[in-house]
């Protein structure tokens, strides 16, 4: 008996496995990643709300009663950020912050220019400081144009 088979199969699998296995790959890694963003994302916007309610004038006593409510991102939640970089900044009517991460992988290392951000996320959140007494007049004049 003669053998008919060739080995063309085995080459065949030997040049897209990789392919595969690069693709499946960097699908869960683009989930951690997205994961990762949203996570600071949601501490960023939760810690300026918080510190648009608060009457304190003083930037500091603000941000460590809003650390000692809780932020997410300093609860280990984030897989991949090695360093979350926050920049709180406050004035007499606004709150407002940036937040910018930066994902540690394989890639990082390789690539030797710094400028060059190859999976890194930034956003920015600001808000007007809550003022009850204008709450409630824009309530009342809601009210006087409603009719009730």
């Amino acid at each position: 008996m003669k053998s008919t088979l060739h080995g063309y199969m085995t080459v065949e699998a030997a040049l897209i496995m990789p392919i595969v296995w690069f693709a499946v790959f960097f699908l869960i890694f683009a989930g951690f990643f997205q994961y990762d963003r949203c996570v600071a994302q949601q501490d960023c916007r939760v810690m300026v709300m918080r510190a648009s309610d608060m009457r304190e004038e003083d930037e500091a006593t603000v941000l460590r009663k809003i650390v000692q409510k809780g932020e997410l991102a300093d609860r280990k939640k984030l897989l991949f950020s090695g360093a979350v970089q926050k920049d709180f900044r406050m004035s007499k009517n606004n709150v407002g912050m940036r937040i910018e991460g930066k994902i540690n992988t394989v890639l990082n290392r390789l690539i030797k220019e710094t400028d060059l951000k190859v999976f890194a996320y930034a956003s920015e959140y600001e808000t007007e400081k809550y003022d009850p007494v204008r709450f409630i007049r824009i309530c009342r004049r809601i009210e006087k144009y409603a009719g009730s």
